[in-house]
């Protein structure tokens, strides 16, 4: 079936000129319904529909690439903004987009952690997101996890790769992704959730800002040693003995 842009008001009409030729005798209401769907050049009233439905998603496709350029321009301007986008976006699932006002800003898919950089440091990524005539393709390059204080995320990007970052508004953000996952998936999450994140100089010059010792947290990164957000302690890996 091929694509016509469909509106509410189109199949209104329609659903009008049915209902006229029905009072007139001409038919049933489904046959009429068909009649008058190919009369304006449609296959059948079920294609009408499909393209009303696809239009619909078309133009919330649209208001998401709004949404990108508004966090972008926000992030540019230093200011925190979070904002979560209806199912009607993805066809699926929603979007969860943030700047964070320190230089970064993110585009979020939370159903399967799907993440992109939307901002890096300031500077501007070319996120991979095409605007085709239907739909909006994204090409996801990484994935992330809130623990803690920390975004942790493994990508594609270059500059970025994996690495857990701290600053992040992340006490405002887990409302909105949380509002956009499962019971399922929560329950999931705290069962299963761990607790630790890595020692990179990241993390580590974060925790010496807050008032732990440099020198000791360096030290027990070359051990293995890992940061609990949760218990505020570094864990070090159990001693095997030969």
């Amino acid at each position: 079936m091929h694509f016509i842009p469909t509106y509410p008001s189109k199949v209104k009409n329609l659903k009008k000129q049915a209902k006229r030729l029905q009072r007139e005798g001409a038919g049933s209401h489904v046959s009429l319904l068909d009649q008058v769907a190919q009369s304006a050049g449609y296959d059948h009233w079920n294609h009408v529909i499909k393209c009303l439905e696809e239009t619909e998603r078309t133009q919330a496709a649209r208001g998401l690439l709004a949404e990108i350029e508004a966090v972008i321009l926000a992030e540019q301007a230093g200011e925190i903004r979070i904002v979560r986008t209806g199912p009607e976006a993805t066809r699926s699932q929603p979007f969860v987009l943030f700047s964070t006002g320190t230089g970064d800003a993110w585009l979020l898919e939370p159903t399967h952690d799907r993440a992109i950089c939307l901002v890096w440091r300031g500077e501007r990524q070319q996120a991979h997101i095409r605007d085709l005539p239907t739909k909006l393709e994204i090409l996801w390059d990484g994935t992330f996890e809130l623990r803690g204080e920390f975004f942790i995320v493994e990508t594609e990007h270059p500059e970025i790769g994996a690495r857990a970052i701290a600053g992040f508004p992340l006490d405002r953000l887990r409302p909105y992704l949380e509002a956009s996952r499962s019971v399922e998936r929560k329950f999931d999450e705290i069962i299963g959730q761990e607790d630790t994140v890595p020692l990179t100089p990241d993390v580590v010059a974060h925790l010496t800002k807050t008032g732990w010792d440099a020198k000791q947290l360096a030290a027990a990164a070359r051990q293995g040693a890992r940061y609990s957000p949760a218990r505020d302690s570094v864990l070090f890996p159990p001693v095997v003995e030969a």
